[in-house]
C-alpha cells in the first residue's frame, strides 16, 4: 500500500506531501474498486482522493494535519472488499475507511455494524448498508432515490416509452429495473421489458433493434460507463434517435462525447463540476493539477470530493486533541445540517446510534454529445440545498 502524498511527478514545494505539517498525521485506508466489471467508480474515487489529499496537504491540511491514504483494490467482489476492509480494520494505524465498491457494499452491512470505525462513503448506492447501519455515513442519494430518478428524469426529457438496460454482471441492476419499470408505470409511462447487457458481448445489435422497433423513446443506463458507451455507439447504428437516462457514476462526460449523436438527461449525486462557483473551481483546479489523467466530470469523482471536504469540515469542527477512530467518528457527530455551500444536495447530519438519513436531492441536467457542459435543469421549486443557480438541487421524495 502507498500513502498517496508521495507519488507524482510534483516537486516538493507542491506536492501536497504534507511534510510541512506538524499535526499527527490522518490515515484513511481506501477500498477501492481497481479491477472488474465495474471498476470505473473506484478507480475514478482513488484519482480523486489522491488529488484531495494533496490539495489538503498544500493549503493547511486538516487544522495542521496532514493527511495520508493506502488504496487497495478490492477487485469488485464481495470476498476482495471484505478482505480488504477486514485489513484495515485491524490495522489501527488507519483512522477511518473510505469505500467505494458499488457491487460489493450491500453485502457487507453485517461486517460493519459496531466496528466502531468511522466508515466513510465513496459514492455509495446501496440502501442496505449506508442507509441501514450507524457508523456508516453517507451524504448522497442511495438506489431507492435513483431508480425513481432515471425514471423522473426520464419523463422530464420528453419519454413516452421507457426502457431499463440493466449490466448483466451484478443482480441488482435487473432488480433496480423492475422496481423502474413499476414506478414509471405510476406515473403514466408506457414500458418494456428489462434487458440484460454483458461487458463481454461482442455487439448489442439485437437489443438496440428490440427497442427501435418497439417504439423505445428513453432508455435508462443501470450499467457501467465503459459497456455503456458501447450500447450507445450500436444503438444510435441500429437507428435508436432517443434519450439516455444517465445516473451519477453511470454517466462520464468525456465518454458520453464520443458517442455522436448521443442524446442525455441525468442526475448527478455529486455536485455539478460544471458550475460557476470558487468551491468548484478549487475542484476542478485540484483535479487539473494533481490527477490530471482521471475522469473528473462525472458525479462519482464529485461525490467523493464532497464526502472529504464534509469530513474535513467535521474535523476543523470538533479539533479533537487525539487523533485515533473514536475521536473522529466523535466528529462525524458535529454534521448537523451540513450542505457545504452547495457541494451537498441536502442538509445532512449525522446522529450517533442512528444510521445516515436517505438522501433524496440530487442535481438534473441534459447533455449531449457536442455540448461544452451539461445544462442544469432548472428546479421548479425551492433547491433542497438552498444554493442557487447550477447548485440548487432538485428533490424527488420517496
Amino acid at each position: 500500500m502507498t500513502a498517496c502524498g508521495n507519488d507524482g511527478n510534483a516537486s516538493s514545494d507542491d506536492a501536497g506531501n504534507g511534510s510541512n505539517l506538524t499535526g499527527e498525521p490522518i490515515k484513511i485506508g481506501y477500498a477501492a474498486s481497481q479491477s472488474g466489471a465495474q471498476a470505473t467508480n473506484g478507480l475514478t474515487g482513488a484519482g480523486v482522493a489522491k488529488a484531495w489529499a494533496k490539495y489538503t496537504n498544500a493549503n493547511g491540511g486538516i487544522a495542521g494535519h496532514p493527511v495520508e491514504f493506502d488504496i487497495v483494490d478490492t477487485k469488485n467482489t464481495v470476498p476482495g472488499a471484505t478482505s480488504v476492509v477486514q485489513k484495515f480494520l485491524n490495522d489501527k494505524t488507519i483512522d477511518a475507511i473510505l469505500l467505494t465498491d458499488l457491487v460489493a457494499e450491500g453485502a457487507m452491512g453485517k461486517m460493519l455494524t459496531d466496528v466502531n470505525t468511522p466508515i466513510l462513503s465513496g459514492g455509495g448506492s446501496s440502501d442496505l448498508l449506508w442507509s441501514t447501519v450507524p457508523g456508516v455515513f453517507q451524504p448522497v442519494s442511495g438506489s431507492n432515490y435513483t431508480v425513481k430518478a432515471y425514471v423522473e428524469v426520464a419523463k422530464a426529457a420528453g419519454g413516452t416509452k421507457f426502457a431499463w438496460a440493466a449490466c448483466a454482471e451484478v443482480a441488482v441492476c435487473q432488480e433496480n429495473g423492475g422496481k423502474a419499470i413499476a414506478y414509471a408505470k405510476q406515473i403514466g409511462l408506457d414500458t418494456e421489458n428489462v434487458q440484460l447487457f454483458s461487458a463481454s458481448a461482442a455487439n448489442y445489435t439485437a437489443e438496440c433493434l428490440s427497442y427501435v422497433n418497439k417504439g423505445v423513446n428513453v432508455i435508462a443506463m443501470n450499467i457501467g460507463i465503459a459497456t455503456g458507451a458501447r450500447v450507445m455507439a450500436d444503438c444510435l447504428q441500429q437507428g435508436y434517435r432517443g434519450t439516455w437516462s444517465m445516473m451519477n457514476s453511470g454517466f462520464d462526460q468525456a465518454k458520453v462525447a464520443a458517442v455522436s449523436g448521443a442524446q442525455t438527461a441525468g442526475s448527478t449525486q455529486g455536485f455539478p463540476w460544471w458550475a460557476d462557483d470558487p468551491k468548484v473551481e478549487a475542484y476542478r483546479s485540484a483535479m487539473q493539477k494533481y490527477s490530471p489523467d482521471v475522469q473528473w466530470q462525472g458525479g462519482n469523482s464529485t461525490s467523493v470530493w464532497a464526502m472529504l471536504e464534509l469530513f474535513k469540515k467535521a474535523m476543523e469542527t470538533a479539533k479533537p486533541a487525539t487523533i485515533d477512530r473514536a475521536s473522529i467518528l466523535e466528529a462525524m457527530y458535529t454534521v448537523k445540517d451540513e450542505t457545504l455551500g452547495g457541494l451537498l444536495p441536502e442538509p445532512i447530519t449525522f446522529t450517533k446510534g442512528k444510521p445516515s438519513k436517505p438522501v433524496s436531492c440530487s442535481w438534473l441536467f441534459t447533455y449531449n454529445a457536442g455540448d461544452k457542459n451539461p445544462k442544469s435543469i432548472a428546479n421548479k421549486g425551492k433547491p433542497g440545498n438552498d444554493a442557487s443557480g447550477d447548485l440548487g438541487s432538485t428533490c424527488v421524495g420517496y
